[in-house]
């Protein structure tokens, strides 16, 4: 079975009841002993994409209260409003009874979608592709959702092997599954979440780096091909951090955004 398949197998959700499904979290998304918090939001989009009259995410934006266990959960989802372009909805996801994540979301339809388009500013600039470096994996070292996917490192982003304080706080890097299959709109939602934390290229796997809040653009469908993404932080405020990344797909078209507040635990 494909990676994307699996993917897709992944993020299933079951009709329970009028806007509320049944899922069951796996560890292919892991990060450590919890789920990956793009993985969590595109397992709520999937339900929110069956539940809510436009089918296409658009805006996302979840809170993460608790940690997320592998296994069963619900999602409840909660209509706020749906217009013509748009629909909106509060979306809840629990296990045992016990939130563990809040998520606000809009989605679209991108078929039907027209309008101005204007890149202000272009595509940043990568090393080529068969220069990038793919991150080596090691069980154990790696969260487990590397095992599927594609992450060839630009020349300056090479964090476990040249982290540095002279370098910046920024990751390149090319993504995609690792068997080359397309990347739709909800695995777009999971690479918004997957990169390394790019303080590791300045400090090193210091430790832990728990997501708060996660806010994801979806700006389009990525075209096939490897996608560029840049990942940064800029600043660490009383050990909270902000990392801020872009998804690029390989005609240049700017496909995703995200930007989250996640705590940096040092290891002792």
């Amino acid at each position: 079975m494909s990676i994307s398949k699996i993917f897709e197998k992944d993020i299933d959700v079951k009709l329970l009841s009028e806007d509320n499904f049944t899922a069951n979290i796996s560890e292919n998304w892991s990060i450590g002993q919890t789920a990956n918090g793009g993985y969590s939001m595109a397992l709520i989009a999937k339900a929110c994409s069956k539940a809510l009259s436009h089918k296409d995410p658009l805006v996302l934006s979840a809170n993460y209260i608790d940690r997320v266990e592998f296994g069963s959960a619900d999602i409840q989802i909660t209509k706020i409003a749906s217009t013509k372009s748009t629909s909106t909805a509060h979306v809840s996801l629990k296990q045992n009874g016990i939130l563990k994540i809040f998520c606000t979301v809009t989605f679209t339809d991108f078929s039907k979608m027209k309008g101005l388009n204007n890149n202000l500013r272009l595509e940043p600039k990568f090393d080529p592709y068969e220069n990038c470096i793919q991150v080596p994996y090691k069980e154990g070292f790696n969260p487990k959702l590397d095992k599927n996917l594609e992450k060839k490192y630009c020349l300056d982003s090479l964090w476990w092997k040249n982290p540095s304080e002279e370098n910046k706080a920024t990751l390149k890097l090319f993504m995609g599954w690792k068997d080359g299959g397309i990347v739709d709109l909800f695995g777009l939602i999971l690479f918004l979440d997957a990169t390394t934390p790019p303080i590791f290229n300045k400090m090193g796997t210091v430790g832990w780096v728990p997501t708060l809040t996660l806010t994801s653009h979806i700006r389009n469908i990525p075209k096939p091909g490897p996608l560029k993404v840049i990942a940064k932080t800029e600043f660490i405020t009383s050990n909270y951090i902000e990392e801020d990344r872009e998804i690029w797909d390989s005609s240049g078209n700017l496909v995703g955004q995200s930007k989250q507040l996640a705590k940096l635990r040092i290891k002792k």
